[in-house]
């Protein structure tokens, strides 16, 4: 067997693997390099003499494996679930990740929620009659409380960012629910999500629905929930994530908060920033943005926005900041589009038009220092004039 992943669900199924007494030939990841607990990690360059060898696949975007080894000529692949469903991790001191285990994102409780997250997905995919995404982030406002030059969410293009307007998410939430056999998670974003008042609100509204298993509030811990709204983030279904930078100031309440209020979230230090937040213009062909999509590591990130589906939050918001043009085949309106339509649009596109305006965001980009903040908005032109962001 080789393992697709080096990540910590690969390290999971080693683990199940050599408890089983399923030998484990390799692992094959393009973004880490190295070994993991003795077993080789190699390239997808590197597998010429593989032909014959089965792969168990540890992504919940399992699209995303299943396509690059049919293009290289193997099908013999596993779900990592015929391995790890019934497995009991809670001895194991997880190495991967550059063996880093210092944040709670490596946590027992954490990773058996990553666990239940990818066998949900893989399931999912062997059913494809069924309309499912593994998660949609839904833009609650597009004001930050810190200002980071490098925003992949482009929040420091924003000159007077706003709050979405929860009638109309209400709107959308409930017309992309009623289209979807399941959205497995929900994720709350911005800007910074607390700073809308109404967040409660919309997590009140996409908990009351059935086929939403979870809801995930990303923060940058620098806002805490107020009194009254804690009650909706008590819900089962909710869990908070959490990033820490140096202005992170109420990030020892929030954990203790959560902890009181047993709360599920993850925390870490901001890490794995690269330059993907320019506006520009790259005139690639078609085969190039379709390189750019393949290899994005938020081509899934599958977007809501005042009522618009996008397939991701760079083409979310260089939309509204009209930083590129109006290309209609790179988004949906929810309320109007199609069961068939959102298929199509969430499952078959080779690239966006946006593709074209970004740098790319691919796993092995050159990492830059995260959170440098500045103290005015970054000035832009509109797409349509001589130039674009300086």
């Amino acid at each position: 067997m080789i393992i697709f992943g080096a990540g910590i669900l690969g390290e999971v199924t080693l683990h199940a693997c050599r408890a089983r007494g399923i030998p484990v030939h390799r692992f094959l990841d393009d973004r880490i390099k190295g070994n993991l607990l003795g077993v080789e990690i190699v390239s997808s360059r590197e597998l010429e003499n593989s032909l014959g060898q089965s792969f168990y696949l540890t992504s919940p975007n399992i699209k995303d494996m299943i396509d690059p080894l049919k293009y290289a000529g193997y099908y013999d692949w596993h779900s990592c679930g015929e391995v790890i469903k019934d497995f009991d991790i809670s001895s194991i001191e997880f190495q991967s990740i550059n063996g880093s285990n210092q944040s709670s994102k490596y946590s027992t409780e954490h990773v058996k929620y990553l666990i239940r997250t990818c066998l949900h997905h893989h399931d999912n995919y062997l059913h494809p009659e069924k309309l499912t995404v593994q998660s949609l982030d839904l833009i609650v406002t597009e004001a930050c409380s810190m200002r980071c030059r490098d925003c992949s969410n482009l929040a420091q293009y924003y000159e007077k960012p706003e709050n979405s307007d929860i009638n109309e998410m209400f709107k959308t939430i409930d017309s992309i629910c009623s289209k979807m056999d399941e959205v497995y998670e929900f994720r709350v974003i911005g800007g910074e999500p607390l700073v809308n008042k109404e967040v409660h609100l919309v997590v009140e509204k996409l908990t009351s629905k059935a086929n939403v298993q979870k809801v995930s509030i990303f923060t940058n811990a620098t806002i805490l929930p107020r009194e009254h709204q804690w009650n909706a983030f008590e819900h089962s279904k909710v869990r908070f994530f959490i990033t820490e930078y140096a202005q992170s100031r109420k990030h020892k309440e929030l954990i203790a908060e959560l902890k009181k209020r047993n709360i599920p979230f993850a925390t870490e230090t901001a890490n794995g920033w690269t330059d993907c937040a320019a506006l520009d213009v790259h005139n690639r062909t078609d085969e190039a943005n379709a390189a750019i999509f393949t290899a994005c590591c938020a081509k899934n990130l599958a977007t809501l926005h005042d009522g618009v589906l996008f397939r991701c939050p760079f083409s979310a918001h260089a939309t509204k900041l009209q930083a590129v043009p109006d290309y209609p085949d790179d988004s949906l309106a929810a309320a109007t589009a199609t069961r068939e339509q959102i298929r199509a649009f969430l499952r078959d596109k080779l690239f966006i038009k946006a593709c074209d305006h970004c740098n790319g965001r691919s796993y092995g980009d050159v990492v830059i220092t995260p959170a440098i903040q500045i103290k005015t908005p970054l000035k832009y032109v509109k797409y349509g004039t001589q130039s674009h962001a300086n």
